[in-house]
């Protein structure tokens, strides 16, 4: 396989669990709960993209190198370095979201509320592993009615949901993160937001 085939391939690859789920979530087909799936093997499809990639460059190199020595001019020898270039940065962004989410360690989702009608829980969920799934649960639980902010952590596992509870209920934020293919526990507790300290 060429080295551009190679790094075209490690970028579909790296791309495959982010995208895929997003993608899928501004079609409005979230809910098929693909990107639980496909970000259960996230580290894989990232792996597997710096391998092809590494290979990717090894080959290129390795012709370059041929060519050189025995004065033979390397065919497509512009477009390879620059497909390279442009799927290594690819590959790399994909790598730092990862990263950046494990890493930014934001504070645990709190319960929180800005009127009596309003209320707060806590649930915990399983099977989120990046930016994306994230995106996913937050994009999902905002499309139903009465849910006024959702904020979710892969660190925690856990995502803070603010909603009306006279418009919808605990159970309804849990069947629908479980229609997206994550598995959302019981919450430790939900409150009402109190205003009598106001």
């Amino acid at each position: 396989m060429k080295a551009d085939k190679l790094g075209v391939l490690s970028a579909l690859m790296a791309s495959m669990c982010c995208i895929t789920p997003l993608v899928l979530v501004l079609l409005g087909l979230g809910s098929l709960g693909i990107g639980a799936v496909l970000g259960r093997f996230h580290w894989w499809f990232l792996l597997g993209a710096i391998g092809l990639l590494t290979s990717g460059w090894r080959i290129y190199f390795r012709e370059r190198g041929h060519c050189r020595t025995t004065g033979c001019e390397m065919p497509r020898q512009r477009t390879t370095r620059i497909v390279l270039g442009m799927t290594s940065l690819i590959v790399t962004t994909f790598v730092g979201l990862h990263l950046y989410t494990y890493a930014s360690q934001r504070a645990a989702p709190s319960e929180r509320s800005a009127n009596t009608r309003l209320a707060s829980v806590v649930l915990p969920v399983k099977g989120m592993t990046c930016l994306t799934c994230e995106l996913t649960l937050e994009s999902s639980l905002k499309r139903l009615p009465g849910v006024l902010s959702a904020d979710a952590g892969v660190v925690q596992q856990a995502v803070a949901v603010t909603y009306n509870p006279t418009q919808v209920t605990v159970e309804q934020l849990i069947a629908t993160i479980n229609q997206t293919g994550y598995e959302a526990g019981l919450p430790s507790h939900a409150g009402k937001a109190d205003d009598d300290n106001d």
